[in-house]
């Protein structure tokens, strides 16, 4: 499965807004050694982003599934 910017963007967040801003998407890409331009032009593979075993990343993964689920993108 291939997780978007769009995922990102809409995932229910933490916060009192959904989604999570790009600026914290290039450093949190950037801290894990992970390209945030091919991110932002190809989605990543969800395989990779779980394999952070970071909190965000699952979470992010959990709402593109589930996107999926219901037949959205």
């Amino acid at each position: 499965m291939i997780v978007t910017l769009d995922h990102l963007r809409r995932a229910p967040g933490f916060g009192v807004r959904d989604g999570f801003c790009a600026q914290g998407g290039r450093e949190w890409f950037a801290y894990y050694g992970l390209d945030w331009n091919a991110f932002v032009r190809d989605g990543i593979d969800a395989e990779l982003l779980q394999a952070t075993g970071d909190a965000l990343a699952l979470h992010v993964i959990a709402f593109a599934r589930e996107e999926a689920a219901r037949g959205q993108q």
